[in-house]
């Protein structure tokens, strides 16, 4: 999303310099756009894509907002599966795709009932993978899972 963000403000930085020089209608697209690329839900995505057409009907704009509509209208097609399937927009950084799937999976693990469960979950995911021995103490050369299978059973 952050390139999406990027890709906006170039597209008026080329043609006013600044922000604070855009004409309030060129502007309000501006935002309008902002929030249709940052939508958490498709029903906010929607809800922002109808405001951009609606501004774009009524009002003469500039040709950084005509650029902007186009990108817009790109974004809503990509954005909108993706929120729909329940994924974060894509994105180019891979930073922000690995933290959009822990996100994604934190609210699965959200919906446990007790936090004992979540808790036993990630103990176990993590002691199934870590296959390697005790260094020292009383399980020294036993692997976790040797040492569970031994001591319960």
């Amino acid at each position: 999303m952050l390139h999406q963000l990027k890709n906006l403000t170039k597209k008026y930085l080329d043609e006013f310099g600044s922000i604070e020089n855009v004409p309030s209608n060129d502007l309000e697209l501006y935002e309008l756009t902002q929030e249709l690329i940052l939508a958490e839900t498709s029903i906010h995505l929607s809800i922002s894509y109808q405001g951009i057409l609606k501004l774009a009907s009524s009002a003469e704009l500039s040709r950084a907002s005509q650029k902007a509509i186009t990108y817009a209208k790109e974004i809503y097609r990509k954005n909108r599966l993706l929120l729909e399937k329940g994924f974060t927009p894509e994105t180019n950084n891979v930073m922000e795709q690995l933290f959009s799937v822990i996100d994604n999976f934190v609210d699965q693990a959200r919906s446990f009932k007790a936090t004992f469960s979540t808790v036993n979950l990630f103990y176990n995911l993590f002691v199934s993978m870590n296959r390697r021995c005790f260094n020292t103490g009383d399980w020294k050369g036993f692997s976790p899972i040797n040492r569970a299978k031994m001591k319960y059973g």
